[in-house]
């Protein structure tokens, strides 16, 4: 094997990506070298290019959602030999990101890939599921199930609003409200989407286009425990705020509490959980390793199921137009995925 592999860099704040060769690293005591098959764009890929203030190294490597094999271990390393089929949530350091072709990660937090799902299938579920979990189930967010046992507990008769329930956390915290038992799973998207959102456990469905944010309250009947927003604007916030019940829980996807202060002051006594989507955040990777421990089991037993996506043809070199094509709006329902290892220069 070359020992130069095809990454595609940041090279400054406010810089282009451009496609570089770079050293394929050694994998460290505890950790794996990760021949990346496939990897999905996410939104912050697009947007932390203008909030340089969270990478810290440069050239900086962008890229999350992790699918492939491991091409070697570290010493130490007993979950996983070479040859292996893995997924994992990559970090944003030029050596442990997906926009390139290979990375690595700690044993820890990477799960075996079942022979049944496909990279492409794979790499659309690190980041949106890791963000799910922390929202509904860690234990300074939610907590539903703070140490990550299955079977979870089970939360019959309760309600769960899902706000955004088309993007990919959404789907998945719509899998996991079904897994934890909620009776009612309501959620709030595009009406086009609305079938397949059903399918994944939704019993009841809001079409954003005919019900406006404020008006929430009025289109659903009984109470509301639990709110996950994923709009992450203030007046998403606000309306998930006004509409769960005393008591209940709020879990935002924005990591800033930007609600109206007249919403803050008639939410006192509702709780309110800003989430960030990383296992590797500091705090968060003991839970993060909890849940990566999971993750085999509940994709086998059909609990966790991948979002639709998108092949982009080009490997690395698709994702500046697919990144634009998020930047404007243009994707819905679906993750764009691409295969690193098919990068020409």
């Amino acid at each position: 094997m070359s020992n130069q592999q095809l990454s595609l860099q940041l090279e400054k704040a406010g810089g282009l990506l451009v496609l570089r060769s770079k050293d394929i690293p050694s994998a460290p005591a505890g950790e794996l070298v990760i021949k990346i098959h496939a990897t999905a764009l996410n939104p912050v890929d697009w947007k932390i290019q203008s909030m340089p203030q969270f990478l810290q190294e440069w050239p900086a490597v962008l890229g999350t959602d992790i699918a492939g094999e491991v091409e070697a271990v570290g010493e130490g390393v007993t979950k996983f030999k070479k040859g292996d089929r893995v997924l994992t949530q990559g970090a944003f350091a030029p050596a442990r990101a997906s926009f390139q072709q290979y990375t690595i990660l700690q044993e820890d937090l990477v799960a075996k890939l079942p022979e049944s799902v496909s990279y492409e299938e794979a790499a659309t579920i690190p980041l949106g599921f890791i963000t799910a979990a922390i929202g509904l189930l860690a234990p300074w967010t939610a907590a539903l199930n703070p140490e990550v046992v299955v079977p979870p507990p089970q939360y019959t008769g309760q309600t769960i609003l899902v706000i955004g329930g088309s993007t990919s956390v959404g789907q998945y915290v719509i899998q996991l409200a079904k897994h934890l038992g909620f009776t009612n799973i309501i959620t709030y998207a595009s009406k086009k989407h609305h079938a397949y959102l059903t399918e994944l456990g939704a019993t009841q469905t809001l079409d954003r286009a005919a019900v406006p944010l404020s008006a929430l309250g009025d289109a659903i009947s009984g109470t509301i425990d639990v709110v996950y927003e994923l709009v992450a604007s203030t007046e998403s916030q606000d309306a998930a705020t006004q509409v769960v019940r005393a008591g209940g829980k709020v879990v935002s996807v924005n990591m800033r509490d930007v609600r109206s202060d007249a919403v803050k002051e008639a939410g006192a006594g509702k709780h309110f959980y800003p989430v960030a989507g990383s296992s590797h955040m500091p705090g968060q990777e003991v839970f993060g390793a909890k849940v990566w421990a999971k993750v085999e089991k509940l994709i086998s037993e059909g609990v966790i199921k991948p979002n639709r996506y998108e092949l982009l043809p080009g490997g690395l070199n698709a994702i500046i137009p697919g990144l634009e094509r998020m930047r404007k709006d243009e994707v819905s329902g679906v993750k764009l995925v691409v295969r690193p290892q098919e990068t020409e220069q």
